[in-house]
């Protein structure tokens, strides 16, 4: 099979050309921005489709990382107990059910070579459903177990390291360099693999889709 990328174009929608001088130089916006949020930005363009050049793409990118690096050292922190289990509350099937589908997605696009569409979903996915509600949700469980219940805890845990080593998982193609280094930080003894890169792709769970808890989740979401 061969995969044809479209051009990088400059802010004007000008194919990039020494020539003309409309040139921009990797090596200085991985310097300035890092690799990954270069691939970041290269990974937002459909197949054959141009992409014009603009920083504050590259910037985007390089506040996804340092979101994903804090909502990772959040999440390992109340992960130092954590023993795999079940999720039995409301809001953790809600999760897990969505990640399903994320991850159900994100194969058929991958095999379809539509990068674009595991790199948009997933950034939705992680930004708005993990880190604006799920992770704010859960806090309360986490932090007063003696009050919500240590069951309710043992629930959120569960579903916050399946939701985090999944979406590292699905980012770690588009971006590799931010995604090993949480993964040997916190994940590579537990997961027992030498590298994020060689573990193995995530399988969706059909048992864990759950339409009543996401419907019932989503109800919850509106009403907060």
């Amino acid at each position: 099979d061969v995969v044809i990328s479209g051009h990088a174009q400059d802010p004007h929608g000008k194919k990039m050309s020494k020539s003309k001088g409309n040139i921009v130089e990797p090596q200085e916006m991985v310097e300035k921005f890092s690799a990954d949020a270069l691939r970041f930005w290269a990974a937002g363009s459909k197949l054959g489709d141009d992409l014009p050049f603009q920083e504050k793409d590259l910037m985007t990118g390089k506040k996804f990382t340092n979101k994903l690096w804090n909502a990772s050292k959040f999440s390992v922190q109340h992960l130092q107990d954590y023993t795999p289990g079940k999720a039995t509350e409301v809001f953790d099937l809600w999760l897990l059910s969505k990640l399903q589908k994320l991850v159900g997605h994100s194969k058929e696009a991958f095999d379809q070579y539509e990068f674009f569409k595991v790199k948009t979903e997933t950034e939705h996915f992680f930004w708005h459903t993990f880190c604006d509600y799920y992770l704010e949700i859960i806090k309360d469980r986490l932090y007063n177990p003696t009050i919500r219940g240590v069951d309710a805890r043992k629930s959120a845990q569960q579903g916050l390291y399946e939701a985090l080593i999944t979406i590292l998982k699905l980012m770690a193609p588009i971006m590799p360099h931010i995604t090993e280094e949480i993964y040997q930080h916190h994940f590579a003894e537990k997961e027992q693999k030498k590298s994020i890169h060689l573990s193995s792709w995530p399988i969706g769970k059909e048992e864990y889709i759950d339409e009543q808890a996401e419907l019932i989740g989503d109800l919850g979401i509106d009403i907060i």
